[in-house]
């Protein structure tokens, strides 16, 4: 399995802000993984966060 890291480390990396990342994650735009005993912890898999930032928005016309 791939590394998962924090929002930290993708905007460190260059890749998302920080709050970019979470609000992202929170409308399903990118993968994200909860961890810890209380789930409140978010980890990004920064593979699959590339991938889904490629992929084209859906424009609002299209079906």
């Amino acid at each position: 399995m791939d590394e998962l890291v924090s929002a930290v480390v993708l905007e460190q990396r260059g890749i998302l802000r920080k709050g970019t990342a979470f609000r992202m994650a929170k409308a399903g735009l990118i993968p994200s993984y909860f961890c810890g005993t209380s789930k409140r912890g978010v980890r990004f898999n920064v593979e699959e966060v590339l991938v889904a930032l490629r992929r084209p928005a859906a424009s609002e016309g299209s079906k």
